[in-house]
């Protein structure tokens, strides 16, 4: 399977929205609210910020026969907002070749430390590629606690 990483551009958009969107629609319940997937599901169609993020940060795909089968968003400050691969495509290398690209495309663009946030889906993931797991205690309404996860790598 011979599949290309290349920085995403306009003509990508439509293939991106719609792998962000079932992505977000079908994993979102394992890993977020309910209010979060109906946030992220929206983000996918919104063109304006997908346009902005093009120039503003690092958003690339992986493209197998001009489908685009993983992704991932690099803010310009080192923090991973996303990285995926389409469920069909798991296992096969994929999201460890975007992760490559990602600490590539940090160190060329001088940003020493890698940010990101962890959940039980990605915790294994990052762990394996050198990311100190972090656990904080985030207060929520009615004085209750939720404890959520962060990985931080220095490069």
């Amino acid at each position: 399977m011979k599949y290309q990483i290349s920085r995403a551009t306009d003509s990508d958009l439509p293939l991106m929205q719609r792998l962000f969107y079932q992505t977000v629609t079908i994993y979102g319940s394992k890993i977020f609210t309910k209010s979060e997937v109906k946030i992220y599901s929206r983000l996918a169609t919104d063109k304006k910020y997908w346009k902005q993020k093009f120039i503003s940060d690092f958003v690339y795909n992986a493209k197998l026969n001009g489908e685009i089968v993983g992704s991932f968003l690099l803010n310009n400050d080192g923090t991973i907002d996303y990285i995926f691969v389409h469920q069909n495509y798991q296992g096969r290398g994929i999201a460890r070749k975007l992760y490559e690209t990602i600490e590539q495309v940090a160190k060329e663009s001088g940003i020493d430390t890698l940010t990101t946030k962890v959940n039980t889906i990605t915790r294994s993931f990052f762990e394996k590629h050198g990311f100190k797991i972090i656990e904080n205690v985030k207060k929520i309404a009615g004085g209750g606690e939720e404890i959520v996860y962060s990985g931080v790598k220095k490069l």
